[in-house]
């Protein structure tokens, strides 16, 4: 029974988002059957791929140990047939699986990353063995180029989640040269088709979910690198993220809006928890530089052309946000608001910084009390939780921004603190008694 319970949960996002059925009777099928059990079959499913994601690294390790030893007794041509022979078996397993047409999640993400591990050690054996010489990001930079296709040719996710990673440490491995920091971007756009790609049948599917996260994390990090010097001179650094953060944030809500549990909703989180972290920044008044914008650094075509590359990001997540006004998605309209106060903020904040940090405090209060409604209304514990974290949060916040003694800020802790338990009792009540 369990297994089909388990079957059930997985299709209903798939049907909910075709419209076979409509939201509320999903929601009532989970409430009937309760939380399935584990099925047996799915855990030895995922235990065989993870066991066989582990021996290919294990494999890996192993060989460049092996290599490792009397290396340096070895002659040059030697030392180059053992460094292609990893990639040289590793291609052969791969060109077997495609002539025979083996479909297997464990043989392709095993097989996958053994290659791209094998790539790795033979470009840096080679190197080593010859002098070729070079720096650590054109070897990053070499690998992840390399990695990519096995992802492709292969469907395997690790070699996909290695490329985000690889092109992210090359972006900030990149110290020499801040506009070569840039081709981020379009390496970027090389790996979205593979999101598409794995998400056709089942977008809530642990492997497209999986890369969701990795590339939220990646593109939070790594955008901002490519970008340092240019939201540093121009000082627009809240709106571009402010427009990064909500654009992850309601492209989430559209494309997995109808996720089952959390871990399956990867831009709306990495979103939103940057939403919220950035205007707890922004609402510290030393967040704001104000008088240091001139509108005449907007002369030069360079400086026009920067700023129609830091607005882009903002301006689609601006567009997305009245959509879902039209909409009255009202979750997404709360945490979506970000950009456009992050573009009202900088405005009021290059003229004084306690307007620009006065506006994202109101928005945190409105956002936290606004979560806390909706939560409470809906009865679900874990929003209600989430509007009252922002709420302590931002309260937090002013207390270690302000001169208030020991004595009120340990009070206003103990508060905060009795307010969590006693709603949390309230909910639990609720719960209880409505079974």
């Amino acid at each position: 029974m369990s297994k089909h319970i388990q079957w059930l949960y997985e299709e209903l996002p798939g049907l909910v988002s075709r419209g076979v059925m409509p939201a509320e009777v999903a929601e009532r099928l989970r409430q009937h059957y309760g939380a399935p059990g584990t099925p047996a079959g799915a855990a030895k499913r995922w235990a065989i791929i993870l066991f066989s994601i582990l021996g290919a690294a294990l494999i890996g390790g192993g060989i460049i140990l092996l290599l490792a030893h009397n290396w340096e007794e070895l002659s040059r041509p030697v030392r180059a047939v053992i460094s292609v022979a990893p990639l040289a078996v590793a291609a052969a397993i791969g060109a077997w699986l495609l002539w025979t047409g083996r479909t297997s999640t464990a043989w392709r993400e095993g097989v996958g990353t053994f290659q791209t591990i094998a790539i790795g050690v033979a470009i840096s054996l080679i190197a080593q063995t010859y002098n070729l010489g070079g720096r650590f990001d054109e070897f990053m930079l070499t690998w992840s180029l390399l990695a990519l296709p096995v992802a492709y040719l292969l469907g395997a996710t690790l070699p996909a989640i290695l490329y985000l990673v690889g092109i992210t440490v090359w972006t900030g491995a990149v110290g020499h040269d801040a506009g070569q920091r840039l081709w981020y971007f379009p390496l970027l756009g090389l790996a979205l088709p593979f999101l598409w790609w794995t998400s056709r049948g089942n977008r809530y599917h642990p492997r497209p979910v999986l890369f969701a996260w990795v590339l939220a994390i990646t593109m939070s990090i790594a955008t901002g690198i490519a970008l340092e010097q240019v939201l540093g001179r121009l000082e627009v650094w809240p709106v571009f993220f402010g427009g990064l953060f909500g654009l992850l944030f309601l492209v989430g809500a559209r494309w997995w809006g109808d996720a089952t549990a959390a871990w399956q909703r990867p831009l709306q989180n990495v979103g939103a928890l940057g939403a919220v972290g950035l205007s707890l920044v922004l609402s510290f008044g030393d967040a704001w530089s104000p008088g240091r914008w001139h509108w005449e650094q907007i002369q030069t075509w360079r400086t026009v052309v920067e700023l129609a590359a830091v607005a882009v990001f903002p301006v689609a997540a601006i567009a997305l946000w009245v959509r879902s006004w039209t909409r009255r998605a009202w979750s997404e309209v709360m945490v979506g608001a970000v950009p456009a106060l992050a573009v009202v903020g900088w405005t009021l904040g290059v003229q004084s910084k306690l307007l620009g940090a006065g506006l994202f405090n109101l928005y945190l209060f409105a956002l936290g009390i606004g979560t806390l409604v909706i939560g409470l209304r809906e009865r679900r514990l874990g929003t209600v939780n989430a509007g009252m974290a922002v709420l302590a949060a931002v309260i937090l916040c002013r207390f270690f921004d302000s001169d208030l003694g020991f004595v009120v800020r340990g009070v206003a802790f103990i508060v905060i603190g009795i307010g969590f338990l006693a709603t949390n009792l309230i909910l639990l009540k609720w719960k209880g008694a409505a079974k």
